[in-house]
């Protein structure tokens, strides 16, 4: 399985060190790398997992972060940690009531902003596509929005980490469909999503408990149609998560959310499934390359580690062309 990741709205995506490298606008990339890309989405095999820099029109977690940190008085220096200053608000502003402010940045953020219109945003692009699923760490709809407007006929569920198992269903969710195809995928919403305001992962305390569900679920061997619906991440998902290769769009590798995400996916497969290629992109801007690549070799091990340095927005207008044949 192989590892395509998009990460911040400007980093992402790597090849071998024998592969053939082209050179556009001062980018480096790779054809060998693109074309391994463009096979798997072709042949339906791609799984993208949308971050918060892929969502255009919304504020970056560390805006609201700061925006809240002025409004509550955070009293450290972090302020652009969304999940530290969301959990002082709950206890000093909120009494503890982290759904309270839930419903309140599902009114006044979510609830606002629609996808744009601008085909090449990254949505649309995935969503001319024709894969079967999607999954997010976001709280917004745009991914299904991009597949409403591509014709196809979608369903979205979200990861249950807020419940207490199988008796303590939600409503509110939608069916899990037996067998998503091309005309009706599914998008999953790993951290939640802002029309089920308590299934959103947003505080410190939301990132604990989702973690020690994910952890309890991952040493269940096999699990009941009702058991499999109450997981944080369903059969599904999961088998699709083991062999197919990962397109990480919008995530920052100094995000920590990032990082957990990625390690529990690893850890929750056998070594033998285990991906041998992992992919960045990479902000182009960013300084002394060679030591990070020389930290990422070290940090994610035996994976072999292939970069292409552009902003999500050339990967995007890059990946558009590709998918093209032009």
């Amino acid at each position: 399985m192989a590892f395509f990741l998009a990460v911040d709205s400007r980093r992402s995506i790597r090849i071998t060190e024998d592969s053939t490298w082209t050179r556009t606008a001062g980018n480096v990339q790779s054809t060998r790398g693109w074309e391994n890309l463009v096979k798997s989405i072709k042949e339906k095999e791609c799984v993208p997992f949308l971050g918060a820099g892929a969502s255009q029109g919304l504020p970056t977690g560390a805006a609201l972060a700061k925006d809240w940190a002025d409004r509550v008085g955070y009293p450290y220096h972090d302020t652009d940690n969304l999940s530290s200053v969301m959990q002082y608000a709950v206890v000093m502003e909120f009494n503890h009531d982290a759904n309270q402010l839930k419903r309140a940045l599902h009114r006044t953020v979510f609830s606002q902003v629609t996808l744009t219109t601008d085909q090449l945003d990254i949505h649309h692009i995935l969503a001319r596509c024709d894969l079967p699923l999607y999954l997010t760490t976001n709280y917004d709809d745009f991914m299904v929005e991009a597949l409403l407007r591509a014709g196809k006929r979608p369903t979205w569920n979200v990861s249950p980490w807020y419940s207490s198992g199988v008796d303590d269903d939600d409503e509110r969710r939608p069916p899990l469909p037996e067998d998503p195809t091309a005309e009706r995928p599914l998008v999953f919403h790993l951290h939640g999503h802002h029309s089920i305001p308590h299934s959103m992962v947003l505080t410190e305390d939301d990132y604990i408990d989702f973690h020690v569900r994910h952890a309890r679920d991952g040493r269940e061997k096999s699990l009941t149609p009702e058991a499999d619906r109450a997981a944080i991440v369903p059969s599904y998902v999961r088998t699709r998560l083991r062999r197919a290769p990962l397109l990480f769009l919008g995530y920052s590798l100094r995000d920590s959310t990032f990082w957990t995400l990625f390690k529990s996916l690893m850890i929750a497969m056998p070594d033998g499934q285990r991906s041998t290629h992992v992919c960045l992109q990479l902000d182009p801007r960013v300084k002394r390359r060679a030591a990070v690549r020389e930290y990422l070799d070290k940090r994610l091990g035996r994976q072999q580690i292939e970069i292409f340095w552009m902003s999500l927005e050339d990967f995007t207008a890059m990946l558009d062309s590709r998918l093209r044949g032009t």
